[in-house]
């Protein structure tokens, strides 16, 4: 054979891949968001047509950008993984992303400590409470399935599931989730277009808001998936617990009379780190990381079968 006949370019790819899959899903990502999010950006303008197009679905041209995200972050993770690891990582990433055997506590976490606490601490900040009528409800839950099934699981795959994983393979845990905040915060950047910020310096001090407050939410989302085992599932119902707590369309805002709700919404997220990094304190380090990739091989192991 001859050794010096040049690797087809295939070959190549898959090499880089292996040795940079940060930089592979990276590439893929930012200029792919960008182009997407341009349309709905031109729409609004009137540069081309469509502005009205989401409202007859039922949604906001803000909604409708967030959805063509999805279209671009996990088929990014997905080629990635893929180029990386091939089919054994990509079930690797799968089983991580519908992974439901988790301790009962930790479902209890995701899914419901954000809107109560966030409740709670409007109430003490002066807002009232009430409970919403049963119509309301039904429609919160049905956004909840929805936002949870259509959006939340897949934009998880791709910043827990895959960039968050990989760069706790090589950084500190903070550190790790602090690099995930940047890109993060760059592709939603966009939306603060669609709202009305079109000044370089706003778009700056928007940019810079927003990485501060995507530090806080990465941080959070990590801490739950090192503490439900590498569960993407649970990663993606507490980001979902966490918009509907925090949005102004969402439960909290049906439960909350005020104007305090956004501040207690930032509280709650605050005691959440807190409580989440008392929970998981010995598995926030990269040893911990390497145990848990190591294991995601084989069935979910006992510890996370019962509540903590």
């Amino acid at each position: 054979m001859d050794s010096s006949r040049p690797s087809p370019p295939h070959g190549r790819l898959h090499a880089f891949a292996r040795q940079h899959p940060i930089s592979v899903f990276l590439g893929l990502v930012l200029p792919l968001a960008y182009l997407l999010m341009s349309l709905p950006i031109m729409a609004q303008h009137g540069v081309i047509p469509g502005r009205d197009l989401p409202g007859m679905i039922g949604l906001d041209l803000e909604e409708a950008a967030s959805l063509l995200l999805i279209l671009v972050l996990f088929p990014a993770a997905l080629v990635a993984t893929s180029l990386e690891g091939g089919r054994p990582a990509v079930r690797v990433l799968f089983r991580r992303l519908f992974r439901w055997r988790v301790g009962p506590v930790w479902w209890w976490v995701a899914a419901a400590i954000l809107p109560v606490t966030t409740v709670a601490f409007a109430v003490v900040l002066g807002d009232s409470a009430q409970i919403p009528g049963p119509g309301v409800l039904a429609h919160e839950m049905l956004a909840i399935v929805v936002a949870l099934l259509l959006v939340n699981i897949w934009e998880e795959g791709a910043w827990a599931g895959f960039l968050q994983t990989h760069l706790e393979g090589r950084h500190r845990f903070l550190t790790a989730s602090a690099l995930t905040a940047i890109p993060f915060a760059a592709v939603h950047l966009p939306l603060r277009f669609i709202n009305g910020e079109t000044t370089p310096s706003g778009l700056v001090a928007a940019f810079v808001v927003l990485v501060l407050f995507s530090i806080l939410i990465r941080t959070m989302l990590a801490m739950m998936l090192r503490g439900s085992g590498n569960s993407v599932l649970l990663v993606a119902v507490m980001h979902t617990s966490f918009n509907r707590s925090n949005n102004t369309d969402g439960l909290a805002s049906d439960i909350l009379q005020g104007g305090n709700r956004q501040s207690a919404s930032l509280l709650a997220t605050l005691v959440v780190i807190a409580l989440l990094a008392a929970l998981t304190r010995r598995e926030l380090s990269r040893g911990s990381r390497a145990e848990l990739d190591g294991t995601d091989d084989t069935t979910t192991n006992h510890r996370l079968l019962t509540a903590r």
